[in-house]
């Protein structure tokens, strides 16, 4: 069996070799585990920051790499429920090796994909998708009528975070980008080109109770605090695009005076958990949710698309998601 292996740390677009295409087996699967034949794969910013070492990860080289997925179940562990040989499945199986042919991982961490979607539509979902429902639902204590500001609309995240903001019934949404059409179709009520316009001067008197940071930086958190009512929340995922050491402090920083200034901050890594992508299937279902895919054909499942794929998500200006098809449908 094939898989898009990492070999050692370093850059995936300047060093060649990093990222390699090797034979590798595969474990038998544990009885809470599935086996899931690979259909499509995306990648995250969390997928090349595991590679250079801007986030710790174990494991000796060479190691298998990926994160979200689509793809069909083959085998399913003795103690699993609810899923079956045959079906369409999805999955943010970071750690478990998905940019492979076949692959294990723990059940609650896989869902049935949504049924009015393709395999790479569906591979867009799972990280991203529970990224900003997290950050949103559970970080952020979005409540319906709250006005949501987003930094970043037309990434990966922020893309779907506005969709989702939407849905849990906000009054007002708010992002910055410089696709403002894009934004607008779908459902940011303002969009702030950040290339010639500041949100302090676009939004005038609102105020925002959930302020969500999918790109990062000092001056998307002093901006958030210039816009935020009291008592709100700033999620970010990406923090002031420091190392880890350097972040530490200032979180701690920031998590000692928020009770002086009235807010919140948070900063988190995703949750994988089936439950989240349920949610997120049935508002796929329902046609409150769509996809929103970089590029027209997904990159192919070879050595050199490997390189291109982690090239396109390196220079950091993806317009939604962008996708690798493993095996076509």
């Amino acid at each position: 069996m094939k898989a898009l292996s990492v070999t050692g740390k370093g850059n995936p677009g300047s060093d060649p070799g990093i990222i390699k295409m090797i034979e590798v087996t595969v474990s038998p699967i544990k009885d809470n585990e599935v086996l899931i034949e690979t259909r499509s794969v995306s990648i995250n910013p969390i997928d090349y920051k595991l590679i250079t070492g801007e986030v710790p990860a174990n494991g000796s080289f060479p190691r298998r790499t990926g994160s979200d997925v689509s793809g069909i179940v083959v085998e399913v562990g003795a103690a699993v429920k609810g899923l079956r040989v045959g079906d369409k499945v999805f999955s943010n199986a970071i750690r478990s090796g998905p940019m492979s042919e076949r692959f294990t991982v723990a059940a609650g961490k896989v869902s049935r994909m949504p049924a009015n979607v393709t395999f790479a539509e569906a591979a867009s979902f799972p990280l991203a998708g529970q990224t900003a429902l997290q950050a949103l639902r559970d970080k952020g204590n979005m409540k319906q009528g709250d006005n949501v500001l987003i930094y970043g609309g037309s990434g990966g995240v922020g893309s779907l975070a506005i969709q989702f903001a939407k849905v849990l019934g906000a009054a007002k949404i708010v992002t910055t980008s410089s696709s403002v059409d894009l934004c607008q179709g779908l459902g940011a009520d303002v969009v702030v080109n950040y290339r010639n316009e500041t949100v302090e001067e676009k939004v005038g008197e609102t105020k925002f109770d959930v302020v969500f940071d999918c790109v990062g930086g000092i001056d998307k958190y002093k901006t958030g605090l210039n816009v935020m009512a009291k008592g709100a929340t700033f999620v970010s995922i990406v923090g002031d695009g420091v190392s880890i050491s350097k972040m530490i402090p200032r979180l701690l920083y920031r998590k000692f005076i928020k009770s002086l200034w009235s807010f919140k901050y948070d900063i988190f890594f995703t949750s994988p958990n089936s439950q989240d992508l349920d949610t997120i299937r049935g508002w796929v279902e329902e046609g409150r949710v769509k996809p929103v895919m970089d590029q027209a054909k997904p990159f192919a499942w070879s050595e050199e698309g490997g390189v291109a794929f982690f090239n396109k998500i390196m220079e950091g200006r993806n317009k939604g998601k962008i996708t690798l098809t493993v095996k076509e449908e």
